[in-house]
């Protein structure tokens, strides 16, 4: 399964936003145009996402965020990974700026996949060799390269 997010996964090298609002919005615009949900659902996940982030910052810390959406027209698990060179201010536990962000979508009844994600992309976040490959890829498709690596076999 994971490999399968993996291959589709969204990569957006050099996020362009500059604020946390701004970068969802381009998160899911990204995800939008790659066909994981219809045009029509794009203002009810932003708006859910928001609603999210004022929960609790999905800033997990060491300079990852990691905010995620579920939605009755997300057609299946769908991932974009987003990498912000500069940094996003997020709100994050340790207060660093957000600099890799993963936004997770999922249909409403993929709450067991959703959550197998989550778990896959917290061990992301917590090597550094990750985070630390991830910024220095030059390209796109170094990122996926590298996810693929991290990739559980399974």
């Amino acid at each position: 399964m994971i490999q399968q997010l993996v291959d589709s996964a969204v990569i957006v090298a050099a996020v362009q936003a500059r604020t946390k609002d701004a970068a969802l919005k381009e998160l899911l615009q990204a995800a939008q145009d790659s066909g994981a949900f219809p045009k029509k659902s794009l203002v009810t996940l932003a708006r859910r996402l928001a609603e999210r982030e004022t929960l609790g910052s999905t800033g997990i810390g060491n300079g990852v965020a990691v905010p995620h959406v579920k939605g009755d027209d997300v057609k299946a698990l769908s991932l974009v990974l987003g990498r912000s060179k500069a940094g996003l201010e997020w709100h994050a536990i340790d207060g660093r700026p957000a600099q890799i962000l993963f936004l997770l979508a999922a249909p409403t009844d993929a709450a067991e996949g959703h959550l197998r994600c989550l778990r896959w992309i917290s061990g992301l976040a917590r090597s550094g060799d990750f985070r630390r490959f991830c910024l220095e890829a030059p390209t796109a498709a170094a990122i996926r390269d590298l996810l693929h690596e991290m990739t559980p076999s399974t």
